[in-house]
């Protein structure tokens, strides 16, 4: 058995135990608290989402925009300057979709501070970035907004651009290796004491 076909097995199976046990503990929870706790977390991901108009102030505050599309839709267009986690890729030959494990990891790996300012982006702003948002903000996530309509109204609004697709790297700079450098003093100071030496 391959170990894709291992894993789909066991998510299924965790998936599975997981809902009868989420069904067993509601069962036993009067159904006014699953409604109100239902209601809260819909208020808040209305709060969360962040209107076109808004998003240049919104970045301008420190947000930081994070593409969760597969990388066949980043290739379709994105821009450089986003930061790339993959949230699920759509498997055309099966037809089913495959969840990124490691996106939490990703997730924290990238802002590892829980007051980090995280703007998410999908194609339309629904289901991925909601599923996206869920897990983010029960990690602990205080500050993270997903784009109303997604890439597409994105791009509507701000067309990419030839400056967008560039990727900016800083080539090796010609002179002497300054990264021992700390606060402008060398910690090296063998050449101070080189010539008091008598050992």
């Amino acid at each position: 058995m391959s170990s894709i076909a291992t894993l789909s097995a066991r998510a299924i199976a965790r998936t599975t135990a997981f809902k009868t046990s989420k069904s067993r503990a509601n069962a036993r929870r009067p159904a006014r608290h699953i409604a109100r706790a239902s209601a809260d977390v819909d208020e808040a991901l209305a709060k969360a989402q962040c209107p076109i108009a808004d998003v240049k102030d919104t970045i301008g505050r420190g947000f930081v925009i994070v593409d969760i599309r597969s990388p066949e839709e980043w290739q379709e267009g994105s821009k450089s300057t986003w930061k790339k986690i993959c949230l699920a890729v759509f498997d055309e030959e099966t037809g089913e979709v495959e969840m990124n494990p490691y996106f939490m990891g990703q997730i924290r790996d990238e802002f590892p501070n829980t007051l980090s300012r995280i703007l998410l982006v999908c194609d339309d702003g629904t289901e991925r970035s909601e599923i996206a948002w869920r897990g983010i903000t029960k990690a602990g996530y205080t500050q993270c907004k997903i784009i109303q309509g997604g890439s597409e109204a994105y791009f509507k609004e701000f067309p990419l651009t030839a400056a967008d697709k560039r990727v900016w790297k800083l080539a090796d700079q010609p002179g002497e290796d300054l990264s021992q450098l700390v606060s402008g003093v060398s910690m090296n100071m063998d050449h101070i004491f080189e010539s008091e030496r008598r050992f």
